[in-house]
């Protein structure tokens, strides 16, 4: 999708055509063995944990994206740890092609018609708009990581679609995941032989046609998603593109 925005958080979104934005220590053992955690004891398999807000922090040059989800009390469980990192080849960047444009990790409310909030991955295509357009070449990966393992991981990716002459969203997912459920406006099965892609412009905000739902039965600590822009011609508009991401939810193993 194309998107803009000054905000890190945007509610009532208006429509894509009308936008371009260990402390070390030592103790006896005896002391030690006394004082570990309970969820270190009991290492009960802690289930239905989610991201139900994007309130992480952003480092490495707006590169990466880390956000900790912290177990309810009385859980008996350790933090776990997600980080979002961005890597690009050819000519793409991070964030929106002007300087006044969203950044690679805004967050949105809603997103893809679910009420609730979505991390963007916002990318822009760089090269010269009188030069060959760069398709799969230019490209963004995103990959995520857990600091545990984790089972169960289901995920929405929002806003698949397209607008003619400015973006052709493109998705590629690696890993072993199958889909839950897709818009209507979604094609391609989700690989770099047949990405997924987007049918029309879809509104980013109250439109579920261009989201895919995946789960990872697991257990895994990291996956990839690639995102590029298949658009072969220019109209002269920004190429700002974005997908969010949504509704994560997953089970890991505490200790």
């Amino acid at each position: 999708m194309a998107t803009a925005s000054t905000h890190a958080s945007t509610h009532a979104r208006p429509s894509r055509r009308t936008v371009t934005r260990t402390v070390a220590w030592t103790v006896p053992v005896v002391a030690a063995s006394a004082a570990v955690p309970a969820y270190a004891a009991s290492c009960t398999p802690l289930t239905g944990a989610s991201f139900a807000s994007w309130s992480g922090t952003v480092s490495n040059g707006g590169l990466d994206y880390v956000q900790t989800y912290t177990p309810p009390s009385g859980a008996s469980a350790a933090p776990i740890t997600m980080r979002i990192a961005a890597s690009y080849t050819g000519f793409v960047k991070a964030g929106s092609e002007g300087g006044n444009g969203p950044s690679l990790y805004d967050v949105y409310d809603p997103v893809g018609g679910t009420g609730k909030p979505g991390l963007g991955l916002i990318q822009s295509v760089t090269r010269r708009m009188d030069r060959p357009a760069p398709g799969r070449n230019a490209r963004g990966a995103y990959t995520f990581s857990f600091s545990k393992p984790v089972s169960n991981l289901v995920l929405t990716f929002t806003d698949i679609d397209q607008t003619a002459g400015d973006f052709r969203d493109r998705a590629e997912l690696d890993g072993s995941w199958t889909e839950v459920a897709r818009g209507s406006g979604v094609s391609g099965a989700g690989t770099q032989t047949s990405p997924w892609a987007g049918g029309a412009a879809y509104s980013d905000s109250s439109s579920g046609a261009g989201n895919v739902t995946v789960r990872f039965a697991g257990p895994l600590t990291s996956f990839t998603l690639t995102y590029w822009n298949a658009e072969t011609s220019w109209s002269g508009v920004d190429r700002n593109q974005a997908v969010f991401v949504t509704d994560v939810s997953f089970d890991y193993q505490p200790c």
